[in-house]
C-alpha cells in the first residue's frame, strides 16, 4: 500500500488538532481574521469525515491490500476521498456553511456511497472476510448509508427556511448518531476482529454475534435518546429507553466476548498496545453507560442544556474511543511501531491532553449544574490540553512515517 495514504491520514489528524487549538487560542487572542464559527464547522467536519472516516478506512485497506485485484481503483477512491475532504475543510474555513462547502459535503456523501460499494465488493469476493468481523462491517455500512439521510434532510429544511425549527437539530443528531454510534463503532470493531483472525486468535463468536445484533437493532430506537428534548410523548421515551438499554447490553456482550480471549491475547501483544486497547474498551463501556444514564428525564434535561457536557461527550467519543481504537489498530497493523520510545512519548502526551480536556469540560458542566463558579484557569487549561493533543499527534505522525531509527 502507498505510504502516502498514511501521510493523508495523519494530515487530517493534525488538521483536526490544529483547528481545535485555534479555537482554544481565540479567547486570548485573534490570530487570523477567520470567524470562530467557520473554524468550528471546519473542525467538526474534518474530525468525523477526514480523520475518523479516512483513518478507519485505511485499516481495512491495509488488511486487504495484498488481495485487492484492482489496486488502481482503490488508489483512485482513496485519493479522491482525501482531496474532497481537504477541500471541504478549506471551504468551511473560508465561508462556513456556504455554496462550496455544501457542494463538497454532498460530493463527500457520494464518495461514501462509492466506498460502501467498494468495501461490500471486497467482503463478497474475499473468503478471508467470511467471519464475525464481516458481520460488524456490513452493519457499519448500513449505518453509514442511513446516516446520509441527515444531510439530505438538512438541505430540504434549509430550502424551506426551517433552520430555526427543531427539525434542523433533529437532522444533525440523526446524522451524528448513525455516524459515530453506527458506522465508526461497528466498522472499527469489525476490523479489530479481522485483525485478531489474521493473528490466528480463536474468537468467542456467540457472545460477539449476540452483542452485534442487540446493538445494531438498538441503533434505531436509540436515536430517540438524542432528541428527548423534543416532546416525544410516553411511547417515544419508551422506545428511547429500549434503545439505550439495548445498546448497553450489546456493548457489554461484545466486551465480554473480547474478555474471553483477552488474557492469552495480552501475553502476545506489546505492552503499549495492551494499555491502549484496555483504555479503548474502558472508554467504550463508560460511553455506553453515560448513554444509559440519559433515560432519566431529569439527567437528560441537564445534559442537553449544558454545552460543555455535550462537547465533552463528543470529544470523549471521537477523540477518546474512536481515535484511540484507530491508533491501537495502527499498532496492530504496524503503521505505528511500538518498539520506538518516541511512540510511548507521543501516546503519553496525547492521552494526558485528552484526560485534561475531558476533566475540564465535565467539571465545567458540573459547576454549571451546581451553580458554582467555573473551574479556575478553565480556558487556560483547555488551551494546554489542545497544545498537548497537537504535540502528541505530531509525534505519532513523525514516528510512523518519518522516524526510521
Amino acid at each position: 500500500m502507498p505510504k502516502t495514504f498514511i501521510h493523508f491520514t495523519f494530515i487530517f489528524f493534525i488538521i483536526t488538532a490544529l483547528s481545535g487549538l485555534f479555537m482554544r487560542i481565540t479567547p486570548f487572542m485573534q490570530i487570523f481574521s477567520i470567524p470562530y464559527d467557520n473554524v468550528l464547522h471546519a473542525h467538526s467536519h474534518v474530525a468525523i469525515l477526514g480523520w475518523a472516516f479516512f483513518g478507519s478506512f485505511l485499516i481495512l485497506l491495509v488488511l486487504l491490500w495484498s488481495d485487492i485485484k484492482n489496486k488502481l481503483h482503490s488508489i483512485f477512491l482513496t485519493t479522491t476521498l482525501f482531496i474532497v475532504s481537504l477541500l471541504m475543510f478549506i471551504a468551511f474555513l473560508i465561508q462556513g456553511y456556504g455554496l462550496f462547502s455544501i457542494i463538497l459535503s454532498t460530493i463527500h456523501i457520494f464518495i461514501e456511497y462509492w466506498a460502501i460499494i467498494f468495501i461490500y465488493q471486497q467482503l463478497k469476493v474475499n473468503k478471508r472476510l467470511l467471519t464475525i468481523g464481516a458481520l460488524f462491517i456490513k452493519g457499519s455500512l448500513i449505518a453509514l448509508l442511513i446516516s446520509s439521510i441527515g444531510p439530505f434532510t438538512l438541505a430540504y429544511i434549509s430550502a424551506n427556511n426551517l433552520q430555526d425549527t427543531i427539525l434542523f437539530d433533529m437532522a444533525i443528531y440523526f446524522y451524528l448518531h448513525f455516524q459515530y454510534n453506527g458506522w465508526l463503532t461497528l466498522f472499527l470493531m469489525g476490523t479489530f476482529l479481522f485483525i485478531l483472525q489474521n493473528m490466528k486468535v480463536k474468537l468467542y463468536v456467540p457472545l460477539l454475534k449476540h452483542g452485534f445484533w442487540i446493538y445494531f437493532l438498538s441503533l434505531f430506537p436509540w436515536y430517540l435518546l438524542s432528541i428527548l428534548w423534543v416532546d416525544l410523548g410516553i411511547y417515544g421515551h419508551i422506545f428511547a429507553t429500549i434503545g439505550s438499554v439495548g445498546q448497553w447490553i450489546g456493548i457489554l456482550l461484545m466486551i465480554m466476548g473480547i474478555l474471553k480471549i483477552w488474557f492469552p491475547l495480552k501475553a502476545n501483544l506489546p505492552k503499549l498496545l495492551t494499555i491502549c486497547l484496555s483504555i479503548t474498551f474502558i472508554l467504550l463501556f463508560l460511553k455506553s453507560t453515560m448513554e444509559l444514564g440519559l433515560i432519566f428525564p431529569s439527567l437528560a434535561t441537564l445534559v442537553y442544556a449544558t454545552r460543555s457536557i455535550i462537547i465533552g461527550y463528543l470529544h470523549f467519543t471521537l477523540l477518546g474511543f474512536v481515535s484511540l481504537f484507530i491508533l491501537s489498530q495502527y499498532q496492530m497493523i504496524h503503521i505505528i511501531d511500538t518498539t520506538k520510545k518516541i511512540v510511548y512519548v507521543g501516546f503519553l502526551i496525547f492521552f494526558t491532553g485528552f484526560i485534561l480536556n475531558e476533566l475540564l469540560l465535565f467539571t465545567m458542566g458540573l459547576t454549571t449544574w451546581l451553580q458554582l463558579s467555573p473551574p479556575p484557569l478553565y480556558f487556560e487549561g483547555l488551551l494546554i490540553a489542545s497544545v498537548l493533543l497537537t504535540i502528541g499527534v505530531g509525534i505519532l505522525w513523525y514516528s510512523s512515517v518519518v522516524d526510521k531509527k
